[in-house]
């Protein structure tokens, strides 16, 4: 039996069907399109949406009306406080180095001195619109990376709306199922569900990790994304452990995209104008990908920011890996900028109505992309870009 979930998908095929496009409908499953990769290949992609309750905002509670650099702050530790993170759980930093904790102070430390009651302002106006969890993280993003914080000045000047998207949390080993760990916490105590789309709760890759995705949906209309990776087990030189152990559970990246508001309906701001509008603020950019899905999801990495203090102790580690591994683990913290198709203001309407959400048009909030998941030979792809050497 189906669900509106399901019937909805439906809709949204025939949607991109109707128009001129490469994909294809999956001849068994209506819910699916067939996406013909320059590879050769055809991936699938379910449009049906994930199945959740609308949760509170929480974010708003300590981050709204932010006015200084001592007021983000200052929310930024009571919002931390507010409910368990990886660091408070039982045997989560049994494989992290001190020196996680350095980090993140030091990041925390140069924001007093550098950052502007103005940035503190846009940083804090934005994640008031989040949960705590994603606001955290968030928050620990935006003060490290420049390029996070340049796109939402760009977008105010602009006039965009910079949404959301997903966050990669780099966890250790699955020898210690450190990202299950992880996940736990995120469905017991902050309110993340998986997809009950079959493949889009957990995927593995054969570069030598795995990833399980989990979703929310906000009161106002927020989706929000998080993406939980480690290293398998049998992998002992694949990078994502070795970033959990110099860089804790800071974010491995913040992943936003934009849209504007024009003739009544809400469109996706594309990919390349993303990156020709970051490039002219001196951003560099990595090597984009997605451009096979005729816009359902488009993704890129920025060049990395990179962290020149990792202690010679734990370089001598890693040389025991070999070289490859010292000159990657600077890759601290990275921005991704995405694109993806949104809906018209018809579907969106349904969209949201199975969240029991009110569609608004001109709501900032109320972005409605047709597809919701992601493709894991983007992914894999998006990752193999973070660990190129870069000056």
């Amino acid at each position: 039996m189906s669900s509106p979930h399901d019937d909805f998908a439906g809709s949204l095929v025939r949607e991109v069907l109707e128009g001129p496009t490469t994909l294809r409908a999956h001849p068994e499953q209506r819910a699916k399109l067939l996406v013909p990769r320059p590879d050769g290949q055809i991936a699938s992609i379910d449009l049906t949406p994930f199945e959740a309750e609308p949760q509170p905002m929480t974010a708003a509670h300590y981050f709204h009306g932010i006015k200084s650099v001592d007021g983000l702050l200052t929310a930024y530790g009571e919002a931390r406080r507010s409910k368990p993170f990886e660091e408070d759980l039982p045997d989560a930093c049994e494989h992290v180095d001190p020196y996680a904790r350095d980090f993140l102070d030091g990041l925390l430390a140069r924001a007093r001195r550098f950052l502007t009651d103005a940035d503190a302002t846009l940083i804090g106006d934005w994640v008031s619109r989040l949960d705590v969890y994603v606001a955290v993280k968030a928050v620990e993003s935006l003060l490290y990376s420049r390029a996070d914080l340049t796109l939402l000045k760009i977008a105010r000047r602009l006039g965009w709306t910079v949404h959301f998207d997903h966050l990669a949390i780099r966890c250790g080993s699955s020898a210690h199922a450190d990202a299950e760990r992880v996940v736990e916490n995120l469905r017991r105590h902050h309110g993340y569900v998986p997809s009950q789309v079959e493949g889009e709760d957990f995927y593995q890759f054969d570069d030598g990790w795995n990833a399980y995705v989990l979703y929310k949906i906000l009161e106002n209309g927020q989706v929000l994304r998080l993406f939980v990776d480690q290293s398998d087990a049998d992998n002992p030189t694949q990078i994502i452990q070795h970033w959990n152990h110099v860089y804790g559970y800071t974010a491995h990246h913040l992943a936003i995209r934009a849209t504007r508001f024009e003739e009544g309906r809400r469109v996706a701001v594309g990919l390349p104008k993303l990156m020709h509008t970051m490039e002219a603020e001196g951003v560099g950019i990595m090597t984009p990908t997605g451009d096979y899905t005729d816009r359902l999801l488009l993704q890129v990495f920025t060049r990395p920011e990179r962290n020149r203090e990792v202690p010679e102790r734990i370089r001598e580690s890693l040389r025991t890996y070999g070289a490859e591994l010292e000159a990657v683990i600077e890759n601290a913290k990275l921005l991704e900028l995405l694109s993806r198709r949104e809906m018209n203001p018809e579907l969106a309407t349904k969209f949201f109505a199975l969240y029991d959400i009110p569609y608004e048009p001109e709501n900032p909030l109320h972005s409605a992309p047709f597809y919701n998941y992601f493709l894991p030979e983007q992914a894999a792809h998006v990752i193999r870009t973070s660990v190129q050497r870069v000056a």
